[in-house]
């Protein structure tokens, strides 16, 4: 596919949005995510609405660089709802359209326009499988990830085992919370409390026994035991 063809593809999603804009709804939509991103302020339902119609227009058979390309592209708009429709597509494609140079983009889709609804969605779905279908790259890319600087990466760390259910490598999740114990960054203490908290539903007494033993605290320990 021709970029050309991605830009008008995206051209027609702009028209379709800015038809359906409402000032006042994205105003408040702006300031509930601290003013860091514009919308169109078309609610989820519409807005999911309007994505499906366009989404259908968009080849099945794409190569992995265009289905990517479509990605980047959505991403570097400004208002916030395209980069739920970049997600939302991300988060639909099927292991079999996965590859391991998957994870530099990943990296970069996590590091830019980044803030809880898209980091936290990409963590937890794309994230999540790509780990598991890739699980030598995986493990590289987590490596890398909880040595870096932005705590996004470092939360996607903590998080993207949370759809594993009773599969979670807990000795790999242990390490990483051990790791960001002392930073008190919210989003990183709120994440090692969720990561826990989810696995609790499988192994509540290896939690518990794990809150204990590193002598967990604050916001962490009540997200961490909330089902305890």
């Amino acid at each position: 596919m021709e970029q050309q063809q991605i830009l008008t593809l995206i051209d027609e999603l702009e028209q379709a949005f800015r038809s359906n804009a409402h000032t006042e709804n994205g105003l408040a939509m702006s300031n509930y995510m601290k003013g860091r991103f514009p919308f169109f302020g078309i609610n989820a339902p519409k807005r999911k609405e309007l994505q499906r119609i366009w989404l259908q227009k968009i080849p099945k058979d794409l190569s992995n660089n265009d289905r990517w390309t479509i990605i980047e592209e959505l991403w570097t708009k400004e208002e916030r709802e395209f980069h739920h429709v970049a997600f939302d597509y991300l988060n639909s494609w099927n292991k079999k359209f996965m590859e391991p140079t998957d994870a530099a983009r990943l990296k970069w889709l996590i590091s830019n326009n980044s803030w809880w609804d898209t980091v936290d969605s990409i963590a937890s779905n794309y994230l999540g499988k790509f780990c598991s279908a890739f699980p030598i790259e995986g493990a590289e890319l987590i490596k890398e990830w909880r040595q870096e600087d932005n705590f996004w990466l470092n939360r996607s760390c903590l998080i993207f085992q949370l759809k594993y259910g009773n599969k979670v490598d807990f000795e790999l999740l242990k390490s990483l919370i051990i790791h960001f114990q002392p930073n008190k960054e919210f989003f990183i203490q709120k994440a090692i409390g969720w990561s826990l908290r989810q696995y609790s539903k499988f192994n509540p007494k290896e939690v518990g026994d794990f809150v204990q033993e590193i002598n967990l605290q604050g916001l962490a320990k009540r997200e961490a035991t909330k089902y305890i």
